[in-house]
């Protein structure tokens, strides 16, 4: 049996697109193995969000190449797709593979096997004027069948001026509605309790599919799905807030009470140099309407520091406005110059020293945000889904989003059970299972 291992870097979605192509080479007859194991086939799924992705996607190819020279090194993800010729001068790579043909990744990875080894490496990236169609994976879901992902977008349209994942993930597509129900209820019959909705730019969903069509639809339609759970959208732009999709948010039974919703920063003035379509007023309106909708509703947020002038007084009223949002949690990152983007021949580049400061500032405080939002929940009951065990103790989410731990067995893994919040720990809480079920 031929083995196939898998290294991946960067977004939830490229980890959620490993997960399919692994089920594809299994149903295949390979044997996944670890990636530090001797195998037939390595796939680095990249990344190129930053510098930092890039570099480590290089190194990961070259580590590949070292635990077995005569392995078939296969690269795809948006580092291949942006910077495919300087990817296939890495010793080893024969096959280069663009996100629109991850779909064929067996395919195409059994064609290479048989071609000779000293060959030129095979490029199959489309140009982003190619990318017009929206191709399926296997339904990324974990073993345990308790959540799953679907993806139902891909690619962007946005051009924020830092940002190179319009390049690298082509323009907007979408799933058809009736192919994202009967996904959904095809999970729901397997046992999924949460289905998370993803992709690269989700709330542009059906723009490209019909003028009329647009996530509210979804969510309206996945709503009607009674043994579905719970719905949980992974994340809107703050400009994608329509009235339709406020109005689904409101009517629906299963939807999450928890919304990320990338804010990028807290100045107006950089959010105008990033390129973004809406200022900190408007954001905070956002906010304001999607906590009137649900009870106990928690925002999370993605924020960069060292934007090209970004001045201490502009990072000051970044921090002044994650304060008076309350956000539950927030992903803080460094600009990151990447090359053909607008943002990288900007004036007043900061400095890496004062990013990494910025960076542990706004991290520190972010940390200090989610334990105050765990807080208000502290003697409460809440319901948690329970996903993994740790120790002799089960781990799983509410539907807030807050991480809850507790005394359980195994066997409770994917169930919804009441639980108790007693105590704070870290960025999670422990509690206690109610009623026959407590672990102790």
């Amino acid at each position: 049996m031929n083995k196939v291992a898998f290294m991946t870097l960067g977004c939830k979605v490229n980890q959620d697109e490993t997960e399919s192509m692994m089920d594809l080479f299994k149903k295949s007859g390979y044997q996944v193995v670890d990636f530090d194991d001797k195998s037939d086939i390595y796939v680095i799924n990249t990344c190129t969000v930053t510098q930092v992705g890039s570099k480590k996607s290089r190194q990961m190819i070259r580590r590949a190449h070292r635990l077995n020279p005569d392995a078939l090194i296969v690269v795809t993800g948006c580092y291949s797709q942006t910077a495919s010729e300087e990817v296939a001068k890495i010793p080893g790579v024969r096959l280069i593979v663009g996100n629109d043909q991850k779909h064929n990744i067996v395919k195409l990875s059994e064609e290479a096997l048989n071609k000779r080894k000293d060959e030129k490496p095979k490029i199959l990236v489309s140009q982003r004027h190619e990318l017009t169609e929206f191709h399926s994976l296997p339904i990324a879901t974990n073993r345990q069948r308790h959540r799953a992902t679907l993806k139902i977008q891909e690619g962007c349209d946005n051009f924020c001026t830092y940002c190179i994942v319009p390049y690298a993930r082509g323009p907007i597509r979408s799933k058809p509605l009736k192919d994202v129900v009967e996904d959904c209820k095809q999970l729901v019959k397997e046992g999924y309790r949460e289905i998370v909705l993803t992709g690269i730019h989700l709330g542009s969903y059906g723009k490209d599919l019909s003028e009329s069509l647009s996530l509210a639809d979804v969510v309206n339609s996945l709503s009607e799905l009674s043994d579905l759970k719970r719905l949980r959208l992974s994340s809107i732009e703050p400009t994608d807030f329509s009235v339709e999709l406020l109005t689904a948010i409101k009517n629906s039974n299963n939807i999450c009470n928890h919304f990320h919703v990338p804010l990028q920063n807290g100045c107006d003035k950089i959010l105008d140099l990033m390129g973004r379509k809406y200022n900190t007023a408007y954001y905070e309106k956002v906010i304001e309407t999607l906590r009137s909708l649900k009870k106990d509703v928690a925002i999370t947020t993605d924020i960069m520091v060292g934007f090209p002038g970004e001045t201490e007084e502009d990072f000051n009223k970044t921090l002044e406005f994650v304060q008076k949002i309350q956000f539950s949690g927030i992903h803080v990152f460094k600009y990151s110059p990447r090359e053909g983007t607008p943002a990288s021949s900007f004036p007043n580049q900061v400095p890496n020293s004062i990013k990494d400061k910025r960076s542990d500032i706004l991290t520190k405080k972010a940390l200090e945000l989610k334990q105050q939002f765990n807080q208000l929940f502290l003697g409460k009951e809440v319901d948690v889904l329970f996903e993994k065990a740790v120790d002799d103790q089960i781990e799983g989410h509410t539907t807030n989003y807050i991480v809850v731990q507790a005394y359980g067995r195994k066997e409770l893994l994917g169930s919804i059970l009441p639980v108790e919040l007693l105590e704070i720990r870290g960025e999670s809480v422990f509690g206690r299972i109610k009623g026959e079920f407590n672990g102790r």
